[in-house]
């Protein structure tokens, strides 16, 4: 027997949904563990390396169609969306998702 035993939290791992300033476009996210997105930046060796982690946990909750939308969005040069919007984009869903347990 044990002398601690511990109990992982559920996690709502249901679709969640956001639009960017206001636009029709919605977005669906599936967000994975938050440890695909920690564990790398915690083995980076610099920030460039942490950022990769960051946008790469935002690629893997979204499908193939919404990835191209955003794409097609940072690539034009009159769309206001940058890089530094996407950041904010995933600490709020970060801080969704981290706030929705099921118990």
């Amino acid at each position: 027997m044990s002398d601690l035993s511990f109990k992982a939290s559920k996690k709502d791992r249901s679709p969640l949904t956001f639009d960017i300033d206001g636009d029709k476009y919605q977005y669906t996210f599936t967000p994975p563990k938050t440890a695909a997105m920690v564990m790398p930046m915690l083995d980076s060796d610099n920030d460039l390396d942490a950022a990769k982690a960051f946008f790469a946990w935002l690629d893997k909750g979204l499908d193939e169609e919404d990835r191209d939308h955003l794409l097609a969005r940072l690539n034009n040069d009159t769309d206001d969306l940058d890089f530094d919007d996407l950041e904010d984009i995933v600490e709020g869903i970060v801080e969704a998702v981290s706030g929705r347990p099921t118990t």
